[in-house]
């Protein structure tokens, strides 16, 4: 009868082959199956860059009102040609007059405060009116540095309030004086008078 020892070798290492594949399939089943976690290193973790903080929006500056834009662009607009020397000292007075209705026409407080002194004037078209709207810049021809409305010879002009919204313009002519000769004044109907047909008019009181 032979001797089975030398079967046992293969008897141990099929044994250990066996044992080996099962616990392969075992560790496959394990890593498949649904509901076990799944550890990742850290180093194979993505990389994700911090969010760049939103930049501010600029803040708006804010631009001149449009009516007070409007109206300076009106008041420049009269006044182009206001003592130019290829036009008369009649004409100033014109355009003078013009602009002073376009004032009363486009800010309506002006009824509520009735202007009647050169400083009242010009306040009211530089921008110093209950409005605010500007009319003249500062630095306009027809302003000498005081602000006061000059004439084509530097001179300030005379105004008097004959009726509501109705004004006379007077200039004191070449000779910078009031009341001489060659004074001279346009009326509230658009009319001019001249000189000797001038009365000299009370100030009124401030």
């Amino acid at each position: 009868m032979k001797s089975h020892g030398h079967h046992r070798p293969r008897l141990l290492l099929l044994l250990l082959a066996t044992i080996a594949a099962i616990g392969l399939v075992l560790q496959l089943q394990y890593r498949s199956s649904p509901g076990q976690p799944i550890y990742i290193r850290a180093r194979e973790l993505p990389r994700i860059s911090p969010t760049a903080p939103a930049s501010n929006p600029p803040v708006p500056v804010p631009a001149p009102s449009r009516s007070s834009q409007s109206t300076e662009t009106i008041g420049v607009t009269t006044l182009r040609d206001y003592a130019n020397s290829n036009t008369t000292p009649q004409h100033d007075l014109i355009l003078l007059a013009q602009l002073m209705d376009n004032f009363t026409l486009l800010v309506k407080t002006a009824a509520d405060r009735p202007l009647s002194a050169n400083e009242d004037w010009a306040q009211a078209l530089r921008g110093l009116n209950p409005s605010g709207q500007r009319f003249l810049p500062d630095n306009h021809a027809v302003f000498n540095s005081q602000h006061q409305l000059i004439d084509r010879w530097g001179t300030p002009l005379f105004f008097h309030a004959e009726a509501k919204g109705q004004y006379a313009i007077r200039s004191a002519g070449p000779d910078g004086r009031l009341w001489t000769a060659d004074d001279l004044q346009r009326n509230p109907d658009g009319s001019f008078s001249y000189g000797g047909q001038l009365k000299p008019v009370a100030l009124p009181s401030r």
